[in-house]
Protein backbone atom coordinates (compact mmCIF):
# COMPACT_ATOMS: atom_id res chain seq x y z
CA UNK A 1 0.00 0.00 0.00
CA UNK A 2 1.54 3.26 -1.15
CA UNK A 3 -0.25 5.36 1.14
CA UNK A 4 0.66 4.73 4.32
CA UNK A 5 4.41 5.36 2.75
CA UNK A 6 3.05 8.50 1.06
CA UNK A 7 1.87 10.06 4.35
CA UNK A 8 4.92 8.74 6.55
CA UNK A 9 7.69 10.18 3.64
CA UNK A 10 5.25 13.65 3.99
CA UNK A 11 5.46 13.76 7.87
CA UNK A 12 8.78 12.93 8.31
CA UNK A 13 10.50 15.34 5.27
CA UNK A 14 8.20 18.35 6.48
CA UNK A 15 10.41 20.53 8.90
CA UNK A 16 8.70 24.01 9.49
CA UNK A 17 11.21 27.10 9.95
CA UNK A 18 13.41 27.24 13.12
CA UNK A 19 13.07 30.93 12.67
CA UNK A 20 12.06 33.51 10.70
CA UNK A 21 13.39 37.15 11.24
CA UNK A 22 13.96 40.55 9.60
CA UNK A 23 17.29 42.06 8.08
CA UNK A 24 18.45 45.30 6.99
CA UNK A 25 15.98 47.37 9.41
CA UNK A 26 16.55 51.47 9.57
CA UNK A 27 15.26 54.57 9.44
CA UNK A 28 14.91 56.06 6.30
CA UNK A 29 14.45 59.74 4.58
CA UNK A 30 11.47 60.42 2.58
CA UNK A 31 11.92 59.51 -1.16
CA UNK A 32 14.56 56.91 -0.30
CA UNK A 33 14.47 53.64 -1.78
CA UNK A 34 15.28 50.67 0.39
CA UNK A 35 15.18 46.83 1.05
CA UNK A 36 14.04 44.59 4.02
CA UNK A 37 15.51 40.96 4.14
CA UNK A 38 13.44 37.77 5.49
CA UNK A 39 15.22 34.99 6.27
CA UNK A 40 13.85 31.48 6.96
CA UNK A 41 16.00 29.12 8.31
CA UNK A 42 15.95 25.29 7.72
CA UNK A 43 12.58 24.60 6.26
CA UNK A 44 11.45 21.69 4.28
CA UNK A 45 10.82 20.79 1.46
CA UNK A 46 11.40 24.21 0.08
CA UNK A 47 9.48 23.91 -3.07
CA UNK A 48 6.48 24.20 -1.09
CA UNK A 49 7.83 27.17 0.89
CA UNK A 50 5.47 30.74 0.72
CA UNK A 51 6.52 34.12 1.86
CA UNK A 52 4.05 36.80 2.65
CA UNK A 53 4.83 40.49 3.21
CA UNK A 54 2.53 42.27 5.73
CA UNK A 55 2.44 45.99 6.05
CA UNK A 56 -0.60 46.29 8.99
CA UNK A 57 -3.65 44.12 7.74
CA UNK A 58 -2.52 44.23 4.13
CA UNK A 59 -0.34 41.81 2.25
CA UNK A 60 2.22 43.72 0.31
CA UNK A 61 4.09 40.58 -1.13
CA UNK A 62 3.93 36.92 -1.79
CA UNK A 63 6.72 34.79 -3.21
CA UNK A 64 7.49 31.13 -3.63
CA UNK A 65 10.60 29.37 -4.26
CA UNK A 66 11.33 26.74 -7.44
CA UNK A 67 13.83 24.14 -4.77
CA UNK A 68 14.49 20.64 -5.85
CA UNK A 69 16.47 19.64 -2.74
CA UNK A 70 14.04 17.56 0.08
CA UNK A 71 16.07 18.35 2.45
CA UNK A 72 16.26 21.72 4.67
CA UNK A 73 17.24 24.39 3.52
CA UNK A 74 17.51 28.58 4.37
CA UNK A 75 16.08 31.11 2.10
CA UNK A 76 15.28 34.65 1.85
CA UNK A 77 13.00 36.92 0.52
CA UNK A 78 13.58 40.95 -0.14
CA UNK A 79 10.95 43.49 -0.28
CA UNK A 80 12.05 46.78 -1.72
CA UNK A 81 9.83 49.94 -0.93
CA UNK A 82 10.48 53.65 -1.56
CA UNK A 83 9.92 55.83 2.10
CA UNK A 84 6.91 57.99 2.00
CA UNK A 85 5.85 59.83 5.06
CA UNK A 86 2.00 58.08 5.00
CA UNK A 87 4.41 54.44 6.12
CA UNK A 88 6.02 56.56 9.06
CA UNK A 89 4.92 54.14 11.85
CA UNK A 90 3.69 51.38 9.99
CA UNK A 91 4.29 48.04 11.05
CA UNK A 92 5.95 45.18 8.56
CA UNK A 93 6.28 41.75 8.83
CA UNK A 94 6.87 38.55 6.65
CA UNK A 95 5.73 35.14 7.68
CA UNK A 96 6.51 31.47 6.28
CA UNK A 97 4.09 29.08 5.50
CA UNK A 98 4.35 25.06 3.62
CA UNK A 99 0.85 24.78 1.38
CA UNK A 100 1.44 20.76 2.05
CA UNK A 101 -2.10 20.89 3.59
CA UNK A 102 -5.91 22.46 3.32
CA UNK A 103 -5.71 26.31 4.64
CA UNK A 104 -7.39 25.64 7.44
CA UNK A 105 -5.02 22.33 8.30
CA UNK A 106 -1.29 21.98 9.03
CA UNK A 107 0.88 24.06 11.45
CA UNK A 108 0.40 27.42 11.39
CA UNK A 109 2.66 30.00 9.54
CA UNK A 110 5.64 30.64 11.08
CA UNK A 111 6.05 34.99 11.76
CA UNK A 112 9.17 37.10 12.21
CA UNK A 113 8.76 40.21 14.73
CA UNK A 114 7.18 43.18 13.62
CA UNK A 115 9.41 46.28 12.79
CA UNK A 116 8.23 49.40 12.68
CA UNK A 117 8.97 51.60 10.26
CA UNK A 118 10.94 54.94 10.67
CA UNK A 119 10.48 57.40 7.78
CA UNK A 120 12.16 61.08 8.02
CA UNK A 121 10.23 63.86 6.47
CA UNK A 122 10.43 67.83 6.38
CA UNK A 123 7.54 69.71 7.95
CA UNK A 124 4.29 70.46 6.10
CA UNK A 125 1.75 73.02 7.64
CA UNK A 126 -1.70 71.30 9.24
CA UNK A 127 -3.72 73.85 7.29
CA UNK A 128 -3.10 76.82 5.13
CA UNK A 129 0.37 78.14 4.02
CA UNK A 130 -0.35 81.62 4.57
CA UNK A 131 -3.41 83.32 6.30
CA UNK A 132 -5.61 86.81 6.40
CA UNK A 133 -6.72 87.85 9.71
CA UNK A 134 -8.87 90.77 11.43
CA UNK A 135 -8.39 91.84 14.46
CA UNK A 136 -10.84 93.92 16.94
CA UNK A 137 -9.31 95.66 19.44
CA UNK A 138 -9.99 94.05 22.82
CA UNK A 139 -10.34 90.10 21.14
CA UNK A 140 -8.43 87.45 21.34
CA UNK A 141 -7.13 85.52 18.48
CA UNK A 142 -4.61 82.76 18.03
CA UNK A 143 -2.65 81.68 15.08
CA UNK A 144 -1.81 78.25 14.32
CA UNK A 145 1.49 77.70 12.56
CA UNK A 146 0.85 73.75 13.57
CA UNK A 147 3.50 71.50 11.07
CA UNK A 148 3.22 67.58 10.73
CA UNK A 149 7.09 66.39 10.10
CA UNK A 150 9.66 63.63 11.41
CA UNK A 151 11.58 64.59 13.26
CA UNK A 152 8.57 66.72 15.50
CA UNK A 153 9.80 70.47 13.92
CA UNK A 154 10.75 73.49 16.34
CA UNK A 155 9.06 76.44 15.67
CA UNK A 156 10.75 80.68 15.31
CA UNK A 157 8.49 83.77 15.62
CA UNK A 158 9.14 87.05 14.06
CA UNK A 159 7.01 89.94 15.54
CA UNK A 160 6.36 93.53 13.98
CA UNK A 161 6.25 95.85 17.20
CA UNK A 162 6.19 93.69 19.64
CA UNK A 163 7.54 94.26 23.44
CA UNK A 164 10.62 92.77 24.95
CA UNK A 165 8.69 92.30 28.15
CA UNK A 166 6.16 90.35 26.23
CA UNK A 167 8.71 88.14 24.04
CA UNK A 168 10.53 87.19 27.45
CA UNK A 169 7.65 85.66 28.85
CA UNK A 170 6.06 83.47 25.80
CA UNK A 171 7.86 80.03 25.04
CA UNK A 172 8.35 81.12 21.30
CA UNK A 173 9.01 77.30 20.48
CA UNK A 174 5.23 76.52 20.40
CA UNK A 175 2.73 75.88 16.86
CA UNK A 176 0.42 78.09 18.35
CA UNK A 177 0.32 82.05 19.51
CA UNK A 178 -1.86 84.33 20.89
CA UNK A 179 -0.42 87.79 20.50
CA UNK A 180 -1.84 90.79 22.32
CA UNK A 181 -4.21 92.57 20.23
CA UNK A 182 -2.15 96.33 20.27
CA UNK A 183 -0.14 94.98 17.94
CA UNK A 184 -1.57 94.22 14.25
CA UNK A 185 1.25 93.49 11.37
CA UNK A 186 2.76 90.24 9.77
CA UNK A 187 4.02 87.70 11.95
CA UNK A 188 5.89 85.07 10.91
CA UNK A 189 6.48 81.60 11.83
CA UNK A 190 9.18 78.89 10.54
CA UNK A 191 8.88 75.05 11.30
CA UNK A 192 12.20 73.18 10.52
CA UNK A 193 14.01 70.09 11.60
CA UNK A 194 16.45 67.93 10.27
CA UNK A 195 15.20 67.55 6.72
CA UNK A 196 14.14 70.75 6.03
CA UNK A 197 12.20 74.59 6.73
CA UNK A 198 8.77 76.00 6.11
CA UNK A 199 7.77 79.39 6.50
CA UNK A 200 4.21 80.66 7.08
CA UNK A 201 2.57 84.44 7.23
CA UNK A 202 0.13 85.44 8.99
CA UNK A 203 -0.98 89.39 8.18
CA UNK A 204 -3.58 90.98 10.78
CA UNK A 205 -5.46 93.40 10.02
CA UNK A 206 -7.00 95.77 12.65
CA UNK A 207 -10.85 95.29 11.74
CA UNK A 208 -13.56 98.05 10.82
CA UNK A 209 -14.80 99.94 13.55
CA UNK A 210 -18.32 99.70 13.90
CA UNK A 211 -19.64 102.74 12.45
CA UNK A 212 -23.55 101.89 13.90
CA UNK A 213 -23.69 103.40 17.26
CA UNK A 214 -21.84 106.44 15.65
CA UNK A 215 -24.48 106.69 13.23
CA UNK A 216 -27.25 106.44 15.62
CA UNK A 217 -25.47 109.47 17.94
CA UNK A 218 -25.74 111.16 14.95
CA UNK A 219 -28.88 110.98 14.06
CA UNK A 220 -29.98 111.81 17.42
CA UNK A 221 -28.12 115.09 17.38
CA UNK A 222 -29.59 116.43 14.43
CA UNK A 223 -33.15 115.69 15.62
CA UNK A 224 -32.63 116.95 19.14
CA UNK A 225 -31.14 120.02 17.45
CA UNK A 226 -34.46 120.68 14.90
CA UNK A 227 -37.06 119.92 17.35
CA UNK A 228 -35.18 123.14 19.22
CA UNK A 229 -35.24 124.96 15.89
CA UNK A 230 -39.00 124.52 15.78
CA UNK A 231 -39.66 125.39 19.24
CA UNK A 232 -38.29 128.75 18.77
CA UNK A 233 -40.27 129.13 15.82
CA UNK A 234 -43.53 129.19 17.74
CA UNK A 235 -42.26 131.51 20.87
CA UNK A 236 -41.29 134.85 19.18
CA UNK A 237 -41.30 137.75 20.86
CA UNK A 238 -44.01 140.85 20.12
CA UNK A 239 -41.67 142.68 17.78
CA UNK A 240 -41.44 138.64 15.31
CA UNK A 241 -38.23 138.32 16.66
CA UNK A 242 -37.51 134.65 16.99
CA UNK A 243 -37.20 133.67 20.92
CA UNK A 244 -36.44 130.76 23.04
CA UNK A 245 -37.58 132.50 26.19
CA UNK A 246 -41.00 131.28 26.66
CA UNK A 247 -43.84 133.69 27.34
CA UNK A 248 -47.66 133.52 27.50
CA UNK A 249 -50.19 136.38 26.05
CA UNK A 250 -52.89 138.41 27.36
CA UNK A 251 -55.29 140.11 25.46
CA UNK A 252 -52.56 140.36 22.52
CA UNK A 253 -50.29 141.32 24.85
CA UNK A 254 -47.21 139.42 25.27
CA UNK A 255 -46.85 138.72 29.20
CA UNK A 256 -43.02 137.65 30.26
CA UNK A 257 -43.49 134.76 32.46
CA UNK A 258 -39.63 135.46 33.71
CA UNK A 259 -39.33 137.39 36.80
CA UNK A 260 -38.34 141.17 35.71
Amino acid sequence: MMWPFIFSCLIACTEMPDSVSLKNLRTVEEGQQFAIRCDIVNVAPARHLSVLWHKGNYIMKSETFDESSPSPVSKSSVLTLTAHRDDDGAEIRCEAKLNLWPQEQGPPPVRSEAHTLTVLYPPTFTNDSNENLEMTVGSEISLNCTARGNPIPSYHWEFPNFTQVWNRSHDMNHPILTPPSEFPGVYTCTASNSQGTVTKYFIITEAPRDETIIAAIVRLLVALGLLLFLACLVFRTHRGIFSCKKVDYLQGQPISLVPV
